[in-house]
């Protein structure tokens, strides 16, 4: 005699639906703390610097007061503010462009080295570890005119003095000088990256075809590495603009306005008054003229892509 099976209970269809639907809102709930700490730490500070570029807020002043449009006229009417953009310009370029000059011209001999290519990454990637205060703590030492020991090694081989931090042309010289001993490892580290990355067989089958190295670095290597370089530089440049603790250490904006690059102006005119609303109104101009600069830049190299 058969005994009948009993039947598999199976969920009901709307059951089945209500827990879809809880699994599919349960991904945003535990976002939710992530989103709001976003949010407070980075949408309202962002929004109130907006407000504070149309408003004035001073020491002892409880309370933002509406100026209109009175922090952008005076920015743009600043002569002092025009020369520290273009002092800035020339910063950034010179110590992305050096920069990526050496770094990208060591990778490409670090790239034939089959020993010690591990410590040597390491070797080179120390200065980038320290910390830019105790950098620019050092080279004050080095670039000092009596006493640096620069200026003892130049007098050794028969040449004059050089006032590193005091000279009108020489003060921005000495911060390129101390940007490139401490961030061209990253250009070269990255840029190293990129060429390994780069297929072996390409070189192989070119140089059967009897392709020299510079045909093998103009014709395979350049156009391969080329979208690297610009993301690499454009990293470098941003934080390049945004320099300055180097600045504060080694010549304060000196001599008079010789070093004084956008961060500085900002900190000179604006927060050292405790002037917040020029300060933020500064502070969304570099945001600005960086969005329009690096805009340009991708622009172009796209052009360049195209042709």
């Amino acid at each position: 005699m058969s005994t009948a099976q009993p039947a598999l209970a199976t969920p009901a269809p709307r059951a089945t639906a209500s827990r879809r639907g809880m699994d599919g809102y349960a991904k945003y709930i535990f976002l939710l703390p992530a989103m709001l700490y976003l949010l407070i730490l980075g949408l309202f500070p962002l929004l109130f610097s907006l407000r504070l570029v149309f408003g004035a807020w001073n020491a002892g002043q409880k309370n933002v007061t509406w100026v209109g449009l009175d922090n952008i006229q005076r920015l743009l009417a600043d002569s002092r503010f025009w020369g520290s953009f273009w002092k800035t310009l020339s910063y950034v370029a010179l110590a992305a462009g050096l920069e990526l000059i050496l770094g990208f011209a060591v990778a490409l001999a670090l790239l034939n080295v089959t020993r010690g290519r591990s410590w040597m990454r390491v070797a080179f990637a120390f200065p980038m570890l320290l910390p830019p205060i105790a950098v620019s703590f050092t080279w004050k030492m080095l670039f000092d005119f009596n006493r640096g020991p620069i200026n003892y090694f130049l007098e050794t081989l028969g040449l004059d003095r050089i006032a590193w931090l005091a000279g009108q042309n020489s003060a921005l010289l000495s911060l390129v000088i101390v940007d490139l001993w401490q961030w061209t490892p990253f250009i070269l580290l990255a840029s190293l990256a990129a060429l390994e990355s780069l297929p072996v067989e390409l070189y192989e089958a070119a140089t059967v075809d009897g392709a020299s190295r510079w045909n093998l670095l103009w014709d395979i290597t350049l156009p391969l590495v080329k979208p690297y370089l610009v993301a690499i530089v454009l990293l470098r440049a941003i934080d390049a603009f945004k320099v300055f603790d180097t600045i504060y250490i080694l010549t304060g904006g000196g001599p008079g306005t010789a070093t004084e690059l956008l961060t500085f102006y900002a900190y000179v005119a604006g927060f050292r008054p405790f002037n917040m609303g020029f300060t933020a109104t500064v502070s969304w101009a570099i945001v600005i003229i960086m969005s329009i600069i690096f805009l340009l830049f991708l622009r172009a190299f796209r052009r360049l892509e195209e042709a």
